[in-house]
């Protein structure tokens, strides 16, 4: 679980130990903390720093990733931003370009960004010279309040999300919330989803807090800020705490995701950069398990509420894109990336669902259960007539 670390001494942050099975890392967090992470960073002793990130963020933040290498020699790997950065390709030529600048086992990769260039920078440096440290400045609250939470490092096949990828823990995770100041609205509440889904699927308990940093209105403040992040490490921690692989207890963490990723999926190949974001599409995915659970018997109609009241809570259109169709997010949920934790079945995929608020329904020891594709299809209509409504079709 997270605890107190015993970096806590650092000025001006305030810490957790972040703990997956064996491995474990700091987790520093704070508002206007750019110069404390940077003297972080430099006691690493990095003969050089690469950073890697995304075209957007290196003109918004050139300044402070100046100031993040305080004199160390760096170099900067970017890359239109998007789902393109998580490719074969661009991986390819990530490691070809730092491979060429004369890095080191001594050098350090910082990934500043969201989570596509997390991912990213964790499998570059994981592959370089068979493990470099890793550093994750994240600069997002999905990125913050999620992915680096976690030892999954993937890029995407041409068939899915993260097909591609392994398990790596970081050095350390620093992150300022006051680089969150110039997240697009839809950016920030993506990361908001991830905080409702570990509520609803893991701490329930905590609802009552989330509605009351909605009730007032102002998602980025700092001190909400600052709440999230130490529930969602709470959250997280709890489940992945003796699952270093996700792969048992820390699957319920997949909650939403099925149907989610395949929804992100569409819209991105529909609409490219102007698809749904990845968090909002979680939602989604959130909202037709519930009712595959209401269907089944599992929640009440006051649990699917919750869900509707938490997304639509935090502004979300509770429908389906319109650009997106039903019969393509049924073909990519068919190729989800937890096939093979259960037996296959022609007819059904592996899903969490809850049997109540906080308590996923079990196949053996594993939050999976298997929903079939009309089941799938049957909640997805649901979804899909609400967007329907909401377009005025």
């Amino acid at each position: 679980m997270a605890s107190d670390s015993p970096f806590s001494e650092r000025s001006g942050l305030r810490s957790r130990t972040i703990e997956i099975g064996e491995e474990s890392f700091p987790y520093y967090f704070g508002e206007d903390c750019i110069a404390e992470i940077s003297d972080a960073i430099a006691d690493l002793a990095p003969d050089r720093l690469i950073f890697v990130t995304d075209d957007h963020l290196l003109e918004l933040y050139r300044p402070e990733m100046q100031r993040l290498a305080a004199g160390t020699q760096s170099i900067t790997l970017t890359h239109p931003a998007g789902e393109s950065m998580k490719t074969l390709s661009c991986l390819s030529d990530h490691l070809e370009t730092a491979l060429r600048a004369g890095v080191t086992r001594r050098s350090v990769v910082v990934s500043f960004g969201g989570g596509v260039p997390g991912n990213l920078a964790g499998l570059l440096a994981n592959l370089l010279f068979r493990g470099v440290r890793l550093v994750h400045v994240p600069t997002t609250t999905i990125a913050a309040m999620d992915s680096v939470l976690s030892l999954k490092q993937a890029i995407n096949s041409g068939v899915g999300k993260n097909h591609i990828g392994t398990f790596y823990a970081p050095t350390a995770v620093y992150t300022d919330v006051g680089l969150f100041t110039t997240l697009p609205e839809r950016e920030l509440r993506s990361g908001l989803c991830e905080m409702a889904k570990n509520c609803l699927a893991i701490r329930p308990s905590t609802l009552d807090q989330l509605r009351a940093v909605i009730a007032a209105g102002d998602l980025a403040a700092p001190n909400s800020l600052l709440w999230l992040l130490d529930a969602s490490i709470a959250a997280k921690s709890a489940v992945t705490r003796f699952d270093t692989y996700e792969r048992r207890t820390g699957l319920v963490l997949e909650y939403g995701h099925t149907v989610g990723h395949a929804i992100e999926i569409c819209d991105h190949r529909a609409r490219g950069g102007a698809g749904i974001a990845h968090g909002a599409a979680i939602a989604l995915g959130m909202l037709v398990a519930a009712h595959i659970s209401y269907a089944r018997g599992w929640l009440s109609d006051d649990e699917v509420s919750v869900h509707y009241e938490i997304v639509t809570g935090l502004g979300l259109p509770p429908c389906l894109p319109a650009s997106v169709d039903l019969a393509d997010v049924l073909a990519v949920v068919a190729d989800d990336n937890k096939k093979g934790y259960l037996e296959p079945r022609a007819d059904a995929v592996p899903f969490v669902l809850l049997r109540a608020l906080g308590r996923p329904e079990t196949t053996g020891d594993l939050p999976l259960v298997y929903v079939s594709i009309p089941e799938i299809r049957q909640a997805l209509t649901f979804i899909t007539k609400r967007s329907t409504a909401a377009v005025g079709v």
